[in-house]
């Protein structure tokens, strides 16, 4: 096969070259031309209608008006192949204003004509052939959008698919607080008048002293068969007694969490590591954790009589990624909370907001008189320190209605209390060597945990003020095991370590000065203001917050209450709620029973479609370079449909209407990209992804107007949905956005 040139001005190394067959080198998943405000070359070309044809469809190029957006192409025989195409389509549009211009992307040899007052389209026939992907495709799903609405509307949710829903009773939420560190639950039942009272997680096992014992160790026992065995206490004490040899055939997971953390990454596919290095299911683990912490309230619930209509709340943090979350919600429904069929039956919360829902709750007054007036809305921050991370978020409350607006996109990091346990890993790596605290952590699993359970029933009771030393008491296999693989004594280690904050006592305690003790928070500590700091120097904000909330369990901690106040006493009022570590529990049940008590929120990504438009010398990169008919592309483009940390109020939808490229198109595809990532321009860029997929189909109608599609995203709500109605009979379809596929 002979190939040749596409145009004399294209690029060295483009690799965009046209054989005698009609078939191009390269094809681009591009294939919808957003808006621009650059001109376009004028009409004149010497490429034939039918080799214009080929080089769209091979290139899977849709030619189109700035003002055009053609989207979501797909195809049966596509489908055949694993893959689809969202950038084939039969009839290609053009604007009529452009054509008034003089500016068009697709140069006609025939007379174009004005087929309706929306459109000026030009009717190509034939199939083609890409021979990389495609066989004999039939050029039919495919949408452009309808120039009476070039701009994006924001539309009440009332005459949304999701608000036709019929609501469904539920006689108590259940609020499933899964944290880094400990887990519970709290519920509350909505039809008993005389009952109004938050039910706490009942405990049925042994606590630690000094620790929150109205929660369980989020800590996971699998057996070496990968079947449930305990979770919590259980699962701790029973790995425990374990001989360490038998140990290590067993799959222990103790602050799994994390692994969600800052990971867009995590799929369904996704592993996690067990103590003794064992790679097990993500979906398993959270699976089988989420499903204990449901069959342990419903069992609860049984023992008082009760079988009821249950609606979900799990609180996951606010800075996690969406695949995240969505990664807890299909572990959910693996544990049978909720299911596909019924998401409304789940939601998912974000930890600091069920927070501000219960400070909210108990300090009304407060944030209201603090303002300038009654009449005033009251705004206040809240700070949840939990184990694995920092949330921070920002609200507004009503006077009038008690509702709560989002002012500023929650924030925050890893910079939970289990940074102060890495720092004490550091110290032990310090004094007694790296290599033997690898080996200790491998070969006696069961005794490594206990180090480390010894040092976190204590490190609660640091503060700033303290003058006498921290008492950690390492469990005797600590002290025998070092003997063995040293040949000496720990003792003589931390001698060696010559350091007046840090001695050995003949009765086997580690004492650690409080100086030193202060020195192990300080990372956190520093991560944690500087976080605050941000937000509160924010120009959205601009002195608003009046209030700070500390919650969380790392918050009961008093050398981090004393960092918060030292640094920002005199700008906002601290306020520390009682049972600090319960507050996102007690918020998610409040949040379960009154969803649209948070009115606004932030945008968390930024979504787009991936656009072509004309390419703009010296602005776009060389390599996004295509010529097409004389005209210069740019492929790839990410057209933002909204940005993150813009508000939405909930009950509204982001939506563009678009109409079917053809009479005798049998369904559209519509593909949705997401993004973190503030300077994202293209589609290919690093960490932006497609998200979603809505396939519409298309019954054949006997009118012969015009035909619309209404694509909408749905934001305000703590995840993300899409939906496409077709105007002419109703029907409609939506999904909620797929992080994880």
């Amino acid at each position: 096969m002979k190939d040749v040139p596409l145009h004399l001005d294209e690029p060295p190394g483009s690799g965009l070259v046209l054989s005698e067959d009609g078939r191009l080198g390269t094809s681009m998943d591009s294939g919808i031309n957003g808006s621009s405000s650059g001109s376009a070359s004028p009409t004149g070309s010497h490429i034939s209608q039918a080799e214009t044809l080929v080089q769209a469809f091979n290139s899977q190029l849709c030619v189109m008006t700035p003002r055009m957006s053609p989207v979501g192409c797909s195809s049966d025989s596509s489908l055949e192949h694993g893959r689809e195409s969202d950038n084939l389509v039969e009839e290609v549009y053009i604007a009529k204003h452009s054509i008034t211009k003089g500016v068009t992307y697709a140069v006609p040899k025939e007379k174009v004509s004005y087929h309706s007052k929306s459109f000026n389209y030009l009717t190509y026939e034939g199939s083609c052939h890409n021979e990389d992907a495609f066989e004999d495709i039939d050029l039919t799903n495919k949408v452009v959008k309808s120039e009476e609405k070039v701009t994006i509307d924001v539309e009440n949710q009332q005459g949304n698919l999701l608000s036709q829903k019929t609501p469904t009773t539920y006689d108590v939420v259940v609020s499933i607080d899964f944290g880094t560190t400990y887990s519970g639950y709290a519920f509350a039942y909505t039809r008993n008048q005389s009952d109004k009272q938050i039910h706490m997680m009942r405990q049925s096992e042994g606590g630690d002293r000094g620790l929150n014992n109205q929660k369980v160790p989020t800590v996971l026992l699998l057996t070496p068969e990968e079947k449930f065995h305990s979770f919590g206490f259980a699962a701790r004490d029973f790995y425990h007694d374990l001989d360490p040899q038998e140990a290590k055939s067993w799959l222990y997971f103790d602050k799994f969490k994390m692994n969600l953390h800052n990971n867009v990454e995590v799929n369904r596919n996704s592993q996690i590591m067990a103590a003794n290095g064992r790679a097990v299911s993500a979906l398993v683990v959270f699976g089988q954790a989420l499903g204990y912490m449901k069959n342990h309230v419903l069992l609860e619930l049984a023992n008082q009589g009760v079988r009821p209509a249950v609606r979900w709340v799990i609180t996951v943090p606010a800075v996690w990624t969406q695949q995240a979350k969505q990664f807890v919600r299909e572990a959910a429904y693996m544990a049978e909370i909720g299911s596909p069929d019924t998401p409304e039956s789940l939601l998912i919360a974000l930890e600091p907001e069920a927070a501000s829902i219960c400070c909210r709750h108990l300090h009304f007054d407060q944030i209201i008189n603090i303002e300038n007036g009654p009449t005033q809305p009251g705004s206040y921050m809240v700070v949840d320190c939990g184990g694995g991370t920092v949330d921070i978020t920002v609200h507004s409350v009503s006077s009038t209605t008690g509702t709560l607006r989002e002012l500023h996109k929650a924030t925050g990091g890893p910079c939970g209390s289990i940074g102060v346990d890495d720092e004490f890993i550091r110290l032990m790596n310090a004094v007694f060597g790296a290599n033997f605290m690898k080996r200790f952590k491998i070969e006696r699993p069961a005794a490594y945990n206990e180090l480390l359970l010894a040092f976190e029933s204590r490190k609660r009771c640091t503060t700033s003020y303290r003058t006498t030393p921290v008492n950690i008491f390492p469990p005797f296999a600590f002290i025998d095991f070092y003997r063995q693989v040293s040949g000496s004594e720990v003792e003589r280690a931390v001698a060696q370590y010559s350091s007046p904050e840090l001695t050995w006592s003949n009765e086997g305690i580690l004492k650690i000065h409080p100086t030193l003790m202060n020195k192990l928070f300080r990372p956190s500590l520093d991560k944690i203001v500087e976080h605050i700091e941000t937000v509160l120097s924010s120009r959205r904000l601009d002195n608003k917050v009046s209030y700070l909330f500390l919650v969380g369990g790392f918050s009961e901690s008093q050398i981090l209450q004393e960092a918060i106040k030292d640094h920002f006493s005199k700008r906002v009022h601290i306020i520390i709620p009682q049972a600090v570590s319960l507050s996102v529990l007690k918020g998610g049940v409040l949040y379960g029973l009154n969803p649209s008590i948070v009115t606004s929120r932030r945008v968390t990504h930024t979504y787009g479609l991936g656009v072509v438009k004309p390419f703009l010398n010296g602005i776009h990169p060389i390599e996004k370079l295509v010529i097409r008919g004389g005209q210069k592309w740019c492929v790839d483009v990410l057209e933002r449909l909204i940005e993150s940390g813009q508000p939405v109020s909930v009950g509204q939808v982001v939506s563009k209407k678009y109409a079917p490229a053809s009479s005798s198109q049998t369904e559209i595809v519509l593909q949705v990209y997401a993004t973190v990532s503030k300077s994202a321009q293209f589609i290919t860029d690093p960490n932006v992804f497609k998200c979603g997929k809505l396939r519409l189909k298309l019954p054949t109608i006997s009118s012969c107007g015009s035909r619309e599609i209404t694509v909408s995203l749905v934001f305000g709500g703590t995840e993300v949905t899409a939906s496409a109605t077709d105007s002419a009979t109703g029907q409609a379809v939506e999904t909620t956005l797929d992080f994880n596929s």
